[in-house]
């Protein structure tokens, strides 16, 4: 695969201030003795987040140019998984990738990274990087690749300083709750439930500042009331910076509450790229076009 580099800059330097654990503790037990800590701050987080500067283009951030990807199989027979895809990522886009299971979702997004390699076709990306444009995206798989081993506060820890992150501990409260693991940071990440790890994972991936946030499947088992919790903050936090993401998901809910534009995989092809816009004036809408791809 040729990958097309554009934009890359080096950045300035950067003094990377850590995490006290003692703190963030001392200020999530505080918050814990109030029932409404979220409700009453969450606001609070969003306006300091508007204080700050975010681009507003418009402009395409990735191509897919013919990609397609093949597998062997018995009898050097190939089995075609997908062929000659086209797709335009704009700033601001979210995408949401739709499809009957088997035809190729989840490869693409691996494709899109740099995990896998297509069999044809190239990826480019217009995105500002230091050494790799993978820097600016945050990836969420269904299948959980965390680190058992530890604590949620050490795997917090680990990604805050492995990415360099800014986010404080005062936002960093917030997300916990926003994701419905803030009673949870004391436990080993091998105690948690698989939809529990999954939003462990889905917050950590927002950590170093995406321009391109990749979910799959993000709300898969989860119950309404944490599911609408979790979309209503996504929603509000990628408004604000203008995220692009790309979703992958067979939930009728997180498509309709998060994506502005839907991306159809049917038939080793991509049979339909439309806006929720032009889909609200067609015959059954959103709901019909996700039925009929399925």
């Amino acid at each position: 695969m040729k990958n097309i580099f554009k934009n890359k800059i080096s950045i300035p330097g950067f003094r990377y201030q850590g995490l006290s654990k003692r703190k963030f503790f001392k200020l999530l037990e505080s918050s814990l003795r109030h029932k409404s800590f979220f409700d009453d701050n969450v606001d609070a987080f969003f306006k300091r987040l508007q204080t700050k500067s975010f681009p507003n283009d418009k402009k395409i951030l990735i191509t897919l140019k013919d990609i397609s990807k093949h597998f062997p199989v018995p009898q050097d027979k190939p089995n075609v998984l997908f062929d000659k895809v086209n797709i335009q990522v704009k700033r601001g886009d979210v995408i949401s990738l739709v499809g009957a299971n088997g035809v190729g979702k989840s490869t693409l997004l691996d494709i899109l990274v740099g995990y896998l390699n297509p069999n044809s076709g190239d990826v480019e990306y217009d995105l500002k990087y230091n050494w790799s444009p993978t820097e600016k995206i945050g990836i969420s798989y269904q299948k959980n690749v965390l680190l058992s081993s530890l604590s949620v506060w050490d795997y917090i820890s680990f990604t805050h300083r492995l990415y360099k992150s800014s986010t404080t501990l005062d936002d960093l409260v917030i997300f916990c709750y926003a994701f419905g693991i803030e009673k949870f940071c004391k436990m080993r990440v091998s105690k948690l439930s698989g939809g529990q790890q999954q939003r462990l994972n889905a917050m950590l991936s927002l950590f170093h500042n995406p321009e391109i946030v990749l979910f799959d499947e993000l709300c898969n088992n989860l119950d309404i009331s944490i599911k609408k919790k979790i979309i209503d903050f996504i929603k509000h936090y990628f408004k604000i910076k203008n995220i692009t993401a790309i979703i992958i998901s067979h939930d009728v809910y997180e498509i309709k509450n998060m994506a502005n534009r839907i991306v159809v995989i049917k038939d080793k092809k991509i049979a339909n790229d439309l806006t929720v816009e032009a889909l609200s004036h067609r015959a059954g809408g959103i709901d019909r076009l996700i039925a009929d791809s399925v």
